[in-house]
């Protein structure tokens, strides 16, 4: 108690310079806080997007051959069909889900209004893997609608609005082509910044075995159904790359051309992307970190030379201290509890200011691009670290020179 008490007594003694000391290790930890909660909005932002077009998914597509290949010269012509898919889901070994798909632009209508949309035909797992998410009252396609060519919708949110308006549209009946079609539910509303056929909430979804049969793409010259494309999902982020080229082979050698001919069969795979973005984030984060990081040592270093300051002023009575009964441990004690002090007492304040800064950013109208100051529990404890290796390490040699003080000497000194 006598040592927080004269420790409480030296700092208000100081008061100016205490507060200006305090000042930048409070400036180093609120930096520290909303650096890296940036870098966590901004992160989860990014993810968020990724989620909406899918998660860890393959679009493939058919393309045109640029390398000649058996005789065959470049430029042929590769098509997708259905039996293409059904050969990729057998042989895969590295995927997970998979669904084929047929996109057709048609005329829609209902007892409200009408227009033309982007109509999918999509397997269930479709759904899943493209985070097709729909609101209360409604349901996904599933197998039995698939299997029994059953003439039934999922509406984008904005088609939705277009032919409804403000209407709850499930249980009604609109006209695709010239065919009714029940609706079964409306998607939740995406925040969709990537896409490779138009955003989701201006198409309409449909068993693909009901497009195939209502509205089929022109035949292709060998197999059923030629496709629009092919949605694919690896079991997991580390076989991307492996189920990409395990893919390739499988129609390179099904459709007769170089598995390494890119421009045959291009394929978008986000499970890349989002490793890119991961590399790219996590410097980022890093970055931030340690700008935020080397201010909090300058606030250290600040503490270090206001307490060397300090037993330079105090040395005699460092010396009084000694010479009636103070032992070394009891000054390398004192010096070291002002310092903690000092530390601690900006680090809280630090910390409150930096995590109301960002309660109050996040008040303001969210960006496109950014989720908000996220402060994770890791941000906490990587602030509370940092501050007390500071801490410790700004009041050490402080205390110490003030502990091998010699009494003689401090009395004289002036």
């Amino acid at each position: 108690m006598d040592l927080l008490a004269q420790t409480w007594m030296n700092l208000k003694a100081n008061k100016t310079r205490s507060f200006l000391t305090m000042f930048g290790i409070a400036w180093g930890l609120i930096c520290l806080i909303l650096m890296t909660a940036l870098g966590e909005g901004m992160w989860v932002a990014q993810k968020e997007k990724a989620r909406a077009l899918g998660q860890n998914i393959m679009i493939v597509w058919g393309g045109m051959t640029s390398k000649g290949m058996q005789g065959v010269r470049a430029g042929k012509d590769i098509r997708l069909t259905l039996d293409d898919y059904f050969k990729v889901k057998e042989q895969a070994t590295y995927l997970q889900r998979s669904s084929p798909e047929i996109e057709r632009y048609l005329p829609v209508r209902s007892t409200l209004n009408n227009g033309t949309f982007d109509v999918s035909g999509v397997f269930p797992d479709y759904m899943q893997m493209r985070t097709i998410e729909v609101k209360p009252g409604g349901r996904q396609i599933n197998e039995g609608d698939n299997a029994g060519s059953r003439r039934v919708c999922i509406l984008g949110d904005e088609v939705k609005d277009q032919l409804f308006e403000k209407q709850d549209p499930v249980g009604k009946t609109i006209v695709i082509g010239e065919l009714p079609y029940l609706v079964i539910a409306e998607l939740v509303h995406k925040d969709q910044d990537s896409n490779y056929s138009g955003p989701d909430e201006k198409k309409i979804f449909i068993p693909f075995e009901t497009i195939a049969r209502d509205f089929p793409l022109p035949q292709a010259a060998e197999g059923r159904y030629a496709l629009s494309n092919m949605i694919l999902q690896p079991r997991n982020e580390e076989l991307g790359d492996a189920a990409e080229l395990q893919v390739r082979r499988i129609l390179a050698k099904e459709k007769g051309f170089d598995f390494l001919d890119e421009d045959a069969l291009p394929i978008w795979n986000t499970v890349k992307q989002a490793k890119l973005i991961h590399k790219l984030f996590a410097s980022l984060r890093v970055f931030l970190g340690a700008m935020a990081v080397v201010t909090l040592i300058l606030g250290g270093v600040g503490v270090m030379n206001i307490m060397l300051l300090a037993v330079g002023e105090r040395t005699h009575e460092i010396g009084i201290c000694k010479a009636v009964g103070a032992t070394t441990r009891r000054i390398l004690m004192q010096f070291f509890a002002e310092s903690m002090a000092l530390t601690f007492i900006a680090g809280l304040a630090g910390v409150f200011l930096g995590w109301a800064l960002c309660a109050l950013i996040n008040q303001m109208p969210k960006l496109d691009f950014f989720a908000g100051m996220i402060v994770t529990p890791g941000i906490g404890v990587i602030a509370f670290g940092f501050l007390t290796l500071v801490g410790v390490l700004a009041s050490i040699y402080p205390a110490f020179m003030a502990s091998l003080v010699d009494p003689i000497e401090a009395l004289r000194y002036e």
